[in-house]
């Protein structure tokens, strides 16, 4: 006897569909991570459930704070991969996920950004300063 989520994982990927735990409900759960580059470009995977819907991945529009970042791919139907935008150091936003057909759901204060440390570390970062 195969275990319950096996058993779901199966039926989805041949659309047999029958399942008791089927949720497609549409929800976001998780995003990681959770800051990103002031300058943009940070890949960020959104986790949660629904993100297909009979059988298509919906239209998806994802924005940081009033900065739309762009939608990747879709891994699976609970794993949706984005870029994020460029923002203001240290400014957390929230993210607002436009599906359609589904709706919107918004996270609030979920994506942090933060400045890429491009310098290399000297010897005084690693030891603490020099000593006098």
């Amino acid at each position: 006897k195969r275990p319950p989520v096996l058993g779901c994982v199966l039926a989805f990927g041949l659309a047999l569909g029958g399942c008791g735990n089927n949720d497609t409900k549409l929800r976001v759960t998780d995003i990681v991570p959770d800051k990103g580059d002031v300058e943009g470009g940070t890949y960020v995977h959104i986790h949660g459930n629904g993100f297909i819907a009979n059988g298509e991945p919906r239209n998806a529009k994802v924005y940081f704070g009033s900065q739309r970042g762009d939608v990747i791919r879709f891994e699976n139907d609970g794993d949706l991969v984005v870029t994020a935008p460029g923002g203001k150091p240290n400014d957390t936003v929230d993210l607002l996920l436009v599906f359609e057909p589904g709706g919107e759901l918004k996270l609030p204060h979920a994506f942090t950004f933060v400045e890429k440390n491009t310098a290399a570390p000297t010897v005084d970062d690693l030891t603490g300063g020099a000593k006098k």
